[in-house]
């Protein structure tokens, strides 16, 4: 299997990660106001989760972490380095093994399931498959600067280098 050049890898990161902003908010939202995400199948999965002493980690919602997350992994989506894939790898790593984690408590302990953090689970995934890849992919090569445009044609001589007539 040949894995997608790095550009369209950074462009499908980019907008999972959007998607996933979109997702965390909405949830933070529904949230805020004392209420729970519209569960979109019916059933009363969200507003249970979300009543639930899970769903804040010191005091904080936890898809505000999911936000953070999120646009974390979207800034590395601009960049074309190491540093950049590494971090991408990291933070979709970290946003997956904390997905895992609440996805246990909504099965085990909470014995609910939102259809929104399922979502948003699935979309970490996808990030972190897609992070994986980007960096076993291309770690250690070095982003080529962008071709000349061809508008932009030869250099342009000086007047001081143009034989006297």
């Amino acid at each position: 299997m040949k894995i997608p050049t790095e550009a369209t890898l950074r462009r499908i990161i980019a907008f999972v990660a959007t998607v996933g902003i979109g997702v965390a908010t909405y949830i933070t939202i529904a949230e805020s106001g004392g209420g729970a995400p519209a569960c979109v199948a019916g059933g009363g999965g969200c507003q249970t989760v979300a009543e639930s002493s899970y769903s804040e980690l010191l005091g904080v919602n936890v898809a505000i972490f999911g936000i953070a997350g999120y646009v974390l992994i979207l800034l590395t989506a601009f960049f074309a380095n190491d540093t950049a894939r590494f971090g991408g790898f990291a933070l979709a790593l970290g946003g997956f093994g904390f997905s895992v984690y609440l996805t246990y408590l909504e099965i085990w302990k909470i014995e609910a399931i939102c259809q929104w953090c399922v979502g948003s689970a699935v979309l970490m995934t996808i990030l972190f498959l897609l992070n994986a890849m980007r960096l076993i992919g291309y770690a250690g090569t070095d982003a080529a600067p962008p071709p000349p445009s061809p508008s932009s044609g030869p250099p342009k001589a000086d007047a001081s280098e143009l034989p006297a007539a």
